[in-house]
């Protein structure tokens, strides 16, 4: 990837800031794009040439948490996306967002609506692109992708599944973070970057006699692996968790947000005791207090013979199951 252009001027003056400047002065700032829930937009807008990082345990619905918060996007803001997850098979990741797109199960309610099922998977293919997992690329492989293939966002997912270039890791860190800033910065696209706990983070549960004794705490920051420094680099930083072992809260989403660095176009860091809570439904749908900001998209694409919804075809039955632990759950990814 280029970094850099020889013909522009490398020094800036603070007139040429004049025109952003203005728009402040006056009240004018651009807010970052809504979804329609309250909660949610009070801490978090999507804005354009930013850089975010999203850590959290494993299984924890990290992805999802993104696909569907990009369908919303994708939906009510006609923004289209870039993914790079190599940890998921391209027809999972297809089957995740069309679920959130229709708000149903693929594999329960498009059963005899063959004609529902294509129509939505030319619409989700209007918006979405995959980069291929069958092979390793370098971080700089990835943003040349998305550089040649233009979009409003682009997910690496997740960022230890990238090569490495160099033997000093540390370095190479701090150096891709500066490249996806430049890359940002120069495409005015969006990034995010899924990231992993160190080890230690999965010790650290809940301590005896809190309500949640023996359950896994949130990841931070430094918790993210390889340290501090990707929450030093990115514009905004979430931490995504969930209890997976818990009885009752297993199918609740919490999203910290840990840091907004530019709250003049909107958000704010969440509490620390007061994240957002997304309720899981039927795997195809988020509730935010209660409220799905999706609610008034969805088409009227489905089986219309609700005989045959609690059906699933031997193949789905066979697929590797994502490990929800409530006993009532068949999902097929």
């Amino acid at each position: 990837m280029q970094t850099q252009k020889s013909e522009l001027n490398p020094l800036l003056t603070p007139s040429d800031a004049l025109i952003e400047l203005d728009k402040i002065r006056l009240g004018n700032v651009e807010k970052g794009h809504q979804i329609g829930n309250e909660k949610w937009d009070e801490h978090i807008l999507f804005k354009r040439g930013q850089f975010n990082m999203v850590n959290g345990h494993d299984n924890v619905g990290k992805t999802d948490v993104l696909l569907w918060y990009f369908v919303c996007l994708a939906k009510q803001h006609n923004l289209k996306f870039n993914i790079y997850s190599s940890e998921n098979t391209h027809r999972s990741q297809v089957f995740k967002l069309f679920n959130f797109w229709t708000g149903k199960r693929m594999d329960k309610d498009f059963l005899t609506d063959e004609r529902g099922f294509q129509n939505t998977i030319n619409e989700i293919t209007d918006c979405f692109k995959f980069i291929r997992a069958d092979q390793r690329y370098s971080s700089n492989q990835i943003l040349d992708i998305a550089d040649k293939y233009n979009a409003d966002g682009l997910l690496i997912d997740p960022f230890n599944s990238l090569t490495t270039e160099s033997t000093n890791k540390h370095q190479e860190d701090y150096d891709t973070c500066a490249n996806i800033r430049i890359f940002c910065d120069t495409t005015n696209t969006t990034t995010f970057v899924n990231a992993h706990l160190v080890t230690q983070a999965a010790r650290n549960v809940f301590p005896k006699d809190h309500e949640y004794e023996g359950n896994l705490r949130p990841g931070e920051k430094a918790d993210t692996e390889g340290g501090q420094k990707f929450a030093n680099r990115a514009d905004d930083f979430w931490s995504i968790h969930r209890m997976t072992q818990h009885p009752e809260l297993w199918s609740t989403t919490e999203v910290h947000v840990r840091k907004v660095k530019e709250t003049i176009t909107g958000g704010s860091t969440t509490q620390r005791d007061n994240p957002i809570l997304m309720k899981w439904e039927n795997h195809c749908k988020y509730t935010i207090n209660g409220k799905n900001p999706l609610i008034n998209s969805y088409s009227d694409v489905g089986d219309k013979n609700k005989s045959n919804l609690g059906e699933t075809s031997l193949q789905h039955k066979t697929m590797s199951k994502m490990s929800y632990p409530a006993p009532e759950d068949d999902l097929p990814f």
